[in-house]
């Protein structure tokens, strides 16, 4: 199975490692990848995927404010004191 993020469709990235006397060799950064159910299927994504998923279903259950209920917040606090 190939390392590729099943949302974002990340892979891995292909540079150069460099030596003491600048020598390049092939190298590879793999993605971070993670397993998840989402709606009863496991699916593949990376770790920055995963973190995104999290915060958005944290702002549609109402756990957690958006940036325009913050600055919202904050402008009225500053207007109270």
């Amino acid at each position: 199975m190939s390392r590729i993020d099943m949302l974002t469709g990340k892979r891995a990235n292909v540079g150069n490692s460099r030596s003491h006397s600048n020598i390049a060799t092939k190298r590879k950064q793999e993605v971070n990848l993670q397993t998840l159910r989402v709606g009863g299927a496991k699916v593949r994504v990376s770790a920055r995927t995963m973190k995104t998923l999290k915060k958005f279903a944290a702002i549609a259950e109402g756990t957690r404010p958006t940036k325009r209920q913050k600055k919202a917040a904050k402008t009225a606090a500053r207007k109270a004191a």
